[in-house]
């Protein structure tokens, strides 16, 4: 999990002589050192960590303290020979700057700039974050990987040419961080007839348009002008709506809000809509869309409620005759209120929400940081039957994420405290204990940073060392924490009958040593769906400058229709697996949705594979975790295999496999 960290701290200090004072504490910026693991072709210069000086080596590493532009660099006394591997490394990275994404600007091998390609950010340990740069080692797009501009479709685990680290006397790397990304805002349109259209989705419409560069918080102009196509407008409107093309994964959980809208350059009325995502990837306000008959489930609202929000946002008679269109908007990020709860231990005075016991009572979360809420009494306590710090919609707006109490004041002087854990009692407040007697053992939802809540308590203070309060100052880490992951609903009848009812289909997925393959077919890039759908017909492998080679070989699929036995073939082509001596992952990939096994409603049996002339073999894996159901011979990525020696088939050799599934409605 990637947790534990600080990002920004803030200040804020807000004055009164009587009541609360909230302040967040001014503290320094984390930093991280940037760094390049390299391993040269015979593994004899090598780096893996920040303030390694290997003999023979001269490091540049960089200081991360933000945003920015920055570069790393290795020099060599004596040319290293090749590369078997190479990345770019952020150490805590995950931990300070949780989510941001490396975008490699340039890199230059002995002082030339070579060619790169594009990578992805991730983290193999959920603290160093890095980009890698030569790794022979992946196979697939790990969970995690992510991109400045959204999309990791077309993103690689090897973003240059091996021959260009043929003999390497220096190599650098200019890279950027960036904490959101670079994204499109533009306007969906579709008027009444679909004759005038606009999509971003890579396709030329005469339409003349306006879009918006997103980096980030801000305000945003977006517009559509009809008067350059043939009609010169466009006549009533079937469907309009403002998007963000990768918004839900670069700007998690943002809203849009409208300022304006005019159309033919005259602003109109114009109502309160919701920010919400068709697909989980790109953020979308509805402007007009008759299909939507009530709120999705993940509508929100950047005044907090979502009464009299609307699918239709521009009356439909405004959009007669539209010639121009322009929308003013800002992105607003995910913000929520830290104050104390309390109760003094004669119950005459307390709080429970944000502003209770004084208006001041709120200080603003926006995000991972540093904060410090202070209460001054006029008249002292003698002490509290309760006290905890709350983050109101903590679990709401930042599922997963963990309070750290570091500090306790009373009357201006720091405190002994305990352990504290982080929970909440109604699933909506997320809030840390200081004394809660009330709780005798952790709670079930009980969470702490680091994952060990041994020693934790509902009371960190001492009642002596909380009474005859004047002031509390209490200042906590707010650190970032991946949302719980939701369990899926119990399937109804109606939908379990639907789905034991469907057609499926089973096929050979096989990734041999040196990444000759047959994908998946769920493979965005190369799978039976993807972009490169030809990839899917055969066996594909690469040549010395990762151009694409066609081994040829021919695949023959089957339908699955219900109970039986099936069958599903590959047949090698005149190149067969070259010279390659293991698969990385075997298999039959099929589009049965894994929990129709994993709950038990399907089953699959007598899954055989036989190679060529080989000797026919049993004991196959059924492995239904994640989406969908794969009968496994062997899966380096999962750390599976059937336990049986095999053979890689050479050329013009044929493979079947054979496998019984149970429990369909036939």
């Amino acid at each position: 999990m990637k947790n534990m960290t600080k990002l920004l701290s803030m200040l804020l200090a807000l004055c009164m002589l009587l009541g609360v004072v909230p302040a967040m504490a001014e503290e320094a910026a984390p930093a991280s050192q940037a760094f390049l693991m390299f391993a040269d072709g015979a593994w004899v210069n090598q780096v893996w960590n920040p303030g390694e000086t290997p003999a023979g080596m001269t490091i540049t590493e960089a200081t991360i303290t933000g945003e920015g532009d920055y570069t790393v660099g290795i020099a060599f006394e004596t040319p290293a020979e090749g590369v078997a591997f190479t990345a770019l490394g952020i150490a805590d990275g995950e931990k300070n700057f949780p989510g941001w994404k490396i975008k490699i600007n340039e890199i230059r091998v002995n002082g030339q700039a070579i060619q790169v390609g594009k990578g992805y950010t991730s983290s193999d340990d959920g603290i160093v974050t890095r980009m890698n740069i030569f790794n022979e080692w992946v196979g697939e797009l790990p969970a995690d990987a992510r991109s400045y501009d959204g999309n990791v479709a077309d993103a690689s685990w090897i973003i240059i040419n091996k021959e260009d680290f043929a003999s390497v006397s220096s190599f650098e790397v200019d890279f950027s961080f960036i904490k959101y990304g670079v994204d499109t805002a533009y306007i969906m349109y579709a008027d009444a007839n679909w004759a005038q259209q606009y999509w971003l989705d890579g396709n030329d419409y005469p339409v003349t348009e306006k879009n918006a560069t997103i980096t980030g918080a801000g305000d945003y102009t977006v517009g559509l002008d009809f008067t350059t196509t043939d009609a010169g407008k466009a006549s009533g409107v079937a469907f309009a709506a403002l998007g963000i093309k990768h918004g839900e994964t670069l700007f998690p959980g943002m809203m849009i809000k409208i300022n304006e809208v005019r159309i033919n350059g005259t602003a109109v009325e114009f109502g309160k809509g919701y920010t919400s995502s068709d697909d989980g990837i790109e953020t979308r306000m509805n402007l007009m869309n008759e299909w939507v008959t009530e709120l999705p489930a993940d509508a929100r609202s950047w005044e907090g409620s979502l009464e009299g929000a609307s699918p239709i946002v521009i009356s439909k008679d405004l959009l007669a005759e539209v010639q121009t269109i322009e929308i003013d908007f800002s992105l607003i990020p995910v913000t929520d209120t830290a104050f104390i709860m309390f109760a003094s231990s004669d119950w005459a005075v307390s709080a429970w929400n944000p502003g209770e016991f004084a208006e001041t009572n709120a200080v603003k979360i926006e995000g991972p940081g540093t904060y410090t809420v202070k209460l001054d009494y006029a008249e002292p306590l003698a002490g509290y039957a309760f006290l905890a710090v709350g983050i109101a919609k903590g679990e709401l707006n930042f599922p997963g994420h963990f309070i750290d109490i570091t500090e306790v004041k009373i009357n201006g002087t720091p405190i002994e405290i305990g352990k504290d854990f982080t929970t909440s009692d109604e699933g909506v407040t997320t809030r840390s204990n200081i004394w809660n007697e009330w709780v005798t053992e952790l709670p079930d939802q009980a969470r702490i940073a680091d994952g060990n809540l041994e020693g934790a308590t509902a009371m960190i203070a001492t009642p002596e060392a909380l009474s005859n309060v004047s002031s509390i100052e209490v200042t906590f880490d707010f650190i970032y924490g991946e949302p719980p992951v939701t369990a899926e609903a119990p399937l109804t009848e109606e939908e379990l009958n639907a789905m034991l009812s469907a057609d499926y289909h089973g096929y050979v997925a096989v990734q041999s040593e040196n990444y000759i393959f047959r994908n998946d077919f769920e493979d965005a890039t190369y799978g039976r769906d993807s972009e490169n759908p030809d990839f899917f017909t055969h066996l594909t492998g690469w040549d010395a400058e990762n151009n694409a080679i066609d081994y040829g070989g021919v695949f023959e699929d089957c339908t699955i229709t219900g109970n039986g036995t099936y069958t599903v073939t590959m047949t090698t082509g005149d190149m067969g697996f070259g010279t390659d001596g293991f698969f990385r992952y075997f298999r039959v990939a099929t589009d049965i949705p894994a929990r129709l096994v994993s709950e038990g409603h399907v089953t699959i049996t007598d899954a055989k594979v036989k190679i060529g002339e080989g000797k026919t073999q049993e004991g196959l894996i059924i492995h239904s975790e994640g989406d969908w159901v794969k009968i496994v011979v062997t899966d380096e990525y999962n750390k599976l295999d059937a336990g049986f020696g095999y053979t890689v088939p050479g050329p013009n050799t044929k493979v079947v496999f054979t496998f019984t599934v149970n429990g369909l409605i036939d």
